[in-house]
């Protein structure tokens, strides 16, 4: 029995792997639209009608772009996985405010490297990077778990939390943000029941997917969050750190000279 119970542990994939298959994603999301779109076609801050009348004038245009958007949209696969990590380190971190803290960190770390890649300047008003998202969810959390009693009262502010995170991500133009907030909503209601949560998940991915095509292919990364074996796995907490914020700032460095 002990013999199995440690072959179990040991199959699935850790945390570690999936924020690995998640920065994967990411990669190739910042690759599809700040090396390909905004450096290699120069689409930068132009319109739909623009965009299309720079694609018309050659089929290599055309080719990239396509390449762009498929890489855009095996990105939000990311989003599935970040959102259920995010639960997890929830449940499980021994401080709560070390961990919104390192969260805050990396999105204000992620901000003008974001704004680089996908803006084309450092400071760009309208946008804000996913990890935003991020904290707003462990925000949401803190007062999913404050008020965890069930009762009618709990559960209208529990509603009124959620709703006012999706309004502030709204406001804020987090990238993501909306759909990464039900998705962390839908895996914290379904916490410590897998099957459940896989389909809570691709319930949440498919009506983003209603919104935008873009989140076509998000439901299969809740396939792999099935296969979470609820260790850690090996983690380099600076490595987590800079990651994100060191990826975009490379794709905004190189979008100038492509």
């Amino acid at each position: 029995m002990e013999r199995l119970a440690q072959t179990n542990r040991t199959r699935g994939m850790s945390a570690s792997a999936l924020r690995m298959s998640g920065y994967l994603c990411l990669l190739m999301g910042i690759a599809g639209k700040g090396l390909i779109q905004n450096g290699m076609l120069g689409l930068t801050g132009l319109n739909t009608q623009e965009m299309l009348g720079v694609l018309e004038q050659s089929s290599e245009a055309m080719t990239l772009a396509t390449v762009s958007i498929v890489l855009q949209a095996l990105e939000t696969c990311a989003v599935p996985i970040f959102a259920f990590l995010l639960v997890e380190g929830f449940q499980k971190t021994a401080s709560y405010k070390h961990y919104l803290t390192r969260m805050i960190l990396v999105a204000l770390a992620s901000e003008i490297p974001y704004n680089l890649a996908f803006g084309g300047s450092a400071f760009v008003m309208d946008s804000r990077n996913p990890v935003t998202a991020m904290v707003i969810g462990l925000l949401m959390l803190y007062f999913y778990q404050y008020f965890s009693a069930r009762s009618v009262r709990n559960t209208a502010i529990k509603v009124v939390v959620t709703v006012s995170a999706l309004l502030w991500s709204g406001m804020l133009g987090i990238e993501h943000g909306a759909f990464l907030l039900m998705m962390v909503a839908a895996f914290y209601l379904m916490r410590g029941k897998p099957g459940f949560q896989l389909l809570a998940g691709c319930g949440v991915a498919g009506i983003a997917t209603l919104l935008s095509l873009f989140n076509l292919t998000a439901p299969f990364s809740c396939l792999l969050l099935y296969l979470y074996n609820g260790e850690k796995g090996d983690s380099n907490r600076v490595f987590n750190l800079i990651c994100y914020p060191l990826m975009l700032l490379i794709a905004g460095i190189a979008a100038l000279y492509l």
